[in-house]
């Protein structure tokens, strides 16, 4: 028998399984620090490419846009985008049918500091002049082509 009664018992096994609960539901969410944009993107270094979208990934914590770019000489290099979360997405006005897998755009924004072919979308342009724009929330993005 328990020393408080059957009635303390029964809250402390209640705070006990609550507890337990609220730890397993916390070991679900990813423990990895979310990166800010200035630690992986140069907003110095503005970048446009032109290119066939391959694919898009609409997860979180980004959406994805994954972007042949041919040159001159007709050599294709793979670029990937990330852009703003699928929420942020949505509430700019972009879903993920309106990214255009498959079609020929223009797409703005920012390098990786890295110098890899990644970049952060701002702008992507398609061939019949309309675009979406997923803004940093800051006048200097704004500012940038």
């Amino acid at each position: 028998p328990f020393a408080g009664g059957p009635a303390v018992e029964f809250h402390l096994m209640k705070r006990t399984l609550i507890a337990a609960i609220g730890s397993l539901l916390l070991a679900g969410v990813p423990l990895a620090a979310h990166h800010s944009f200035a630690a992986e993107f140069d907003i110095n270094k503005p970048v446009t490419l032109t290119g066939t979208v391959t694919k898009i990934e609409w997860v979180n914590p980004h959406v994805y846009v994954y972007l042949d770019v041919k040159d001159k000489s007709g050599k294709v290099t793979p670029w990937s985008l990330s852009s703003l979360s699928p929420a942020a997405a949505r509430r700019a006005g972009v879903t993920r049918a309106n990214f255009g897998q498959g079609q020929t755009v223009t797409i703005s924004g920012y390098h990786a500091k890295d110098n890899s072919n990644f970049a952060f979308m701002r702008k992507m342009t398609f061939a019949d002049g309309h675009s979406v724009e997923l803004w940093l929330g800051d006048d200097e993005a704004r500012k940038q082509p």
